[in-house]
């Protein structure tokens, strides 16, 4: 028996013999999405697959069950969860802004933010991806947070995001401020509100003194 046919009978017996085993197949490296190209009419992964192009976000985006409006006729920035397997996007209309939440295999696109008469930007995903911030900008002038699921299922705007407010502000934010936000940390989203810090617990709206 010459030695190649000895190796070829001795390994479906899975014997451990010298000059007989074979390494096993390197796994298919998977490509990343990023870097992003971001244009007015599409967004699109490193390697120039497209994720997503302007003709399929809706005209309108729905506020509540009684409210929507266009904000949808340009992408404007967009942001990859670390797992690469959702996307914080935003968009421009003629005088308002969105957010939306892009699940990218299934294609889902949810409601996520809204700006009467501004702007919508996207910020840091929680390192799990579990949660995204949206910041708006209004005319006011002022700028505020809210923050959204990752696996976000609502139909509406109100049904998915959580607006980041200080207990002074829960009936109302003054006009000229400006909230910030800096990083996750110990799964809470630390912000700013006119120098003053703060940490905002997603899982249950509760918003302490930040350090």
């Amino acid at each position: 028996m010459t030695p190649t046919s000895r190796c070829a009978t001795l390994a479906p017996m899975l014997l451990f013999v010298a000059g007989c085993t074979e390494s096993p197949p390197d796994e298919p490296a998977t490509a990343s999405l990023v870097p992003l190209a971001v244009t007015d009419e599409a967004i699109r992964g490193a390697d120039g697959e497209r994720l997503l192009d302007i003709g399929e976000i809706p005209s309108n985006i729905p506020i509540d069950d009684d409210a929507e409006f266009g904000a949808a006729q340009r992408f404007v920035a967009a942001e990859l969860s670390p797992e690469e397997t959702r996307l914080a996007v935003t968009t421009q209309g003629a005088a308002h802004a969105a957010g939306w939440l892009l699940t990218v295999e299934e294609g889902t696109l949810r409601p996520a933010a809204f700006q009467y008469g501004g702007q919508v930007e996207p910020g840091r995903w929680r390192d799990d991806g579990a949660y995204v911030v949206f910041a708006m900008e209004s005319p006011a002038p002022s700028r505020t947070l809210a923050v959204v699921e990752g696996g976000a299922s609502g139909e509406t705007v109100d049904a998915n995001a959580r607006p980041v407010r200080i207990p002074a502000h829960r009936e109302g934010v003054p006009p000229e401020t400006e909230y910030r936000a800096h990083e996750w940390q110990d799964d809470s989203l630390l912000f700013e509100v006119d120098g003053e810090r703060y940490r905002f617990d997603p899982a249950s709206g509760e918003v302490e003194p930040g350090s």
